[in-house]
């Protein structure tokens, strides 16, 4: 447990607390304000506050939930992957060169791939992409040059191969991966027809196994890949095809967020030894795909939980290359070159999600609560009434004992008619003090049993956030991953309250109960009580990977305002938005267009006026109503004031006056259609 006295609360204190000097990994960190800074290029002294970037935001209407992506942060593990790579190759003497290659499932997003793109100019080496189906491939070769590496993976059909072998045929530096065994024929009748062969590559089933969530992923019952078995009849069939000699790469995967580096080493020696057996009969590979596996230590620990990692990027950097180094040695074969495919390392921690706190639920805080005589004759409030006065360090856990069983004694005498609701009500209340006192004395305790440890998390506040779990952090639901949280400003103030945080979907699989802690995992995380009039902000850090990608649109809760934060060439903070998802565009990603719900809408409102359910004025105001609200944020915001009428009107007068540039998807197909319907006169009158 953590203790710390309000008067001695400082920035030390906070860093305890949330760990951020462990999972923060140079990015983060809090600063004399009590505010999250953000660190985007270590080394450089450059350093924002994210109440600030928040603030940017806010400035251009653009509030909270925000999705905040710093590209620099890519940019700079992306240099970090390859300075490990660099020292490992320089440590052992290794003579191939090292490529890493993005996975685009990780985050396909543009803002992304831009920067894994211009990483490439400050590590003096193209940056790869690895796409998985044809719109991915279409990103990459439309984002590449005719240097950057594109490796062709995934499901095919003969669309996603011709795709690649044009792509390669008009000069882009394309590699497909074979990873079933009826895709060699399709190469080679795509190869034949279109007269280009692209490089080639295997994807090969090792039997070596991880451990954590996606081990299914690796060994030889894995989804994707050649058994051995398959492999050299594979290689047959190319010789046979007469395309053995484009055959140059071999790749396997181990696994996803390899928590034990004892898999690592495991897997490349076993790959490797596979490459120079095959190097030996003549194959011309020169290259190893050691595929994704790079964890993220998401808490801190450097351990073999499943949020954690128990080893460094120095020391995976140095694993690859000697265990590569030593078989190649041992079996007198060429160094390959190295690839990885290190996508959730590169991208994790350049997202944070910013989530606006919008209340809590406090439980009843009384300190004491008087019997009048007539409750005082009923058995459970007047043992309970002791049990308060009573409890002191040395009876803690017997007097909790003596109140868990006036409790339910008091439960089983309501539900047998013997008791008010409002004696019940009193019970769990002077239940609940009993409760609150005991917490408090366990600090004088020695020994505290698992029970009364308990206690906090059973009188923990839920605290409710504008966001949906399920759009932002889709494996915190799905797979219990963990993601550090924390508050971002206020962290010169002592936490004083326990809590979990639920999100506004209406699903109660809809929160957070579990956190980063000193030791792992915690059940409830220190936040502040709320303060009238005033924000208070949530950082749900290190999401970059995968979460944007996967995220659902329950509820009809769409995609978040984007502020994308980077550094000019003054090292000056450059602010750009995207905005998030309005209620139109969510309700036609589920096939409501516009023109059917506006067809409702003027239903609604003409048959409320003819049956004079309300007057004319009333139904101009209703109709002005839905128009705004066709251009609102899908999640909680604080009113459908001003802005949006104003945005509105702008976008009416411009329609009817032919100017009409590049709105919003709702305000334009709803105005289209009420001037089709001939309610153009109607809307202008309203608005203009």
């Amino acid at each position: 447990m953590e203790h710390h006295h309000a008067e001695s609360w400082n920035i030390d204190h906070a860093i305890d607390t949330y760990q951020i000097d462990r999972w923060g990994d140079e990015f983060f960190s809090i600063g004399e304000n009590g505010h999250i800074m953000v660190h985007p290029c270590p080394g450089k002294d450059i350093a924002w506050d994210l109440v600030e970037i928040v603030n940017q935001g806010l400035a251009q209407d653009l509030t909270p939930p925000v999705l905040i992506r710093l590209p620099g942060i890519i940019r700079a593990r992306v240099q970090q992957l390859y300075a490990a790579f660099a020292a490992g190759r320089e440590k052992y003497g290794y003579r191939g060169k090292y490529t890493l290659v993005f996975p685009i499932k990780v985050n396909q997003h543009q803002e992304v791939l831009d920067a894994v793109y211009a990483s490439g100019v400050s590590v003096g080496s193209a940056v790869g992409m690895e796409a998985g189906s044809k719109a991915e491939m279409m990103a990459a070769i439309c984002k590449a040059d005719n240097h950057t590496p594109v490796f062709c993976n995934g499901f095919k059909d003969d669309t996603y191969i011709e795709l690649a072998v044009r792509a390669f045929q008009l000069g882009r530096n394309v590699t497909i991966i074979i990873e079933k065994p009826h895709e060699i024929q399709m190469v080679a009748q795509c190869v034949k027809r279109l007269g280009v062969c692209p490089r080639l590559g295997v994807r090969v089933k090792l039997a070596a196994r991880v451990s954590g969530h996606w081990q299914s992923s690796a060994g030889s019952n894995s989804k994707f890949g050649l058994s051995t078995s398959q492999l050299l009849e594979g290689i047959d069939q190319l010789r046979a095809l007469g395309l053995i000699h484009r055959l140059e790469l071999m790749h396997f995967h181990p696994g996803s967020q390899i928590n034990n580096v004892r898999h690592i080493k495991a897997s490349i020696i076993e790959a490797t030894r596979i490459y120079g057996d095959l190097y030996k009969q003549g194959i011309p590979l020169n290259t190893i795909d050691v595929g994704g596996g790079l964890a993220v230590d998401y808490t801190g620990n450097r351990n073999t939980e499943p949020s954690s990692m128990n080893y460094t990027l120095q020391e995976y950097a140095n694993d690859v290359v000697y265990y590569m180094q030593q078989v190649c040695n041992q079996m007198g074969v060429p160094h390959p070159d190295i690839v990885s495919e290190s996508g959730r390392a590169v991208a994790a921690h350049h997202g944070v999600l910013v989530v606006p706190v919008l209340g809590a639920v406090q439980t009843n805080r009384q300190d004491s609560l008087t019997l009048t005589p007539e409750e005082e004759k009923i058995p459970p409030l007047f043992e309970l009434q002791g049990n308060l006065v009573e409890l002191n360090e040395d009876n803690v856990l017997e007097v909790y004992h003596d109140g868990q069983q006036a409790v339910e004694m008091a439960l089983q005498l309501f539900a047998n008619g013997h008791m008010t609701l409002d004696q019940r009500v009193k019970a769990e209340r002077m239940f609940f003090v009993l409760c609150q006192r005991v917490r408090g004395r366990l600090e004088e305790l020695e020994f505290i049993p698992k029970e009364l440890q308990e206690l906090s998390q059973n009188l923990a506040e839920t605290y409710y956030a504008n966001f949906s779990l399920f759009q932002s952090l889709p494996d915190n639901w799905a797979i219990d991953q963990l993601f550090p949280l924390m508050p971002i400003h206020r962290l010169l103030e002592k936490p004083t309250s326990q809590g979990t945080l639920g999100d506004i979907t209406c699903d109660s699989d809809g929160c957070i109960v579990n956190f980063v802690g000193p030791n792992g995992k915690r059940k409830t995380l220190p936040l502040h009580p709320m303060q009238k009039d005033e924000p208070y902000w949530l950082g749900i850090f290190l999401v970059g990977a995968y979460q944007e990608v996967l995220g659902d649109y329950h509820n009809l809760l769409g995609r978040l305002h984007v502020l994308t934060v980077d550094a000019d060439a003054n090292d000056r903070m450059m602010v750009f938005t995207r905005r998030g998802t309005v209620v139109s565009e969510a309700l036609e990603l589920v096939n409501h267009t516009p023109e059917d719900v506006m067809r409702g809408v003027r239903s609604m409102i003409h048959s409320a006026v003819s049956d004079k359910r309300v007057s004319t004025v009333e139904a101009q105001s209703s109709s002005r109503f839905f128009q705004r609200l066709a251009t609102e944020y899908t999640y909680l915001t604080d009113d459908l004031d001003a802005p949006s009428e104003v945005v509105l009107t702008r976008a009416v007068e411009e329609r009817v006056n032919g100017t009409f540039a590049n709105p919003r998807v709702g305000a334009l197909d709803f105005v289209q259609d009420a001037e089709t319907n001939g309610d153009v006169e109607e809307f202008v009158a309203i608005d203009g």
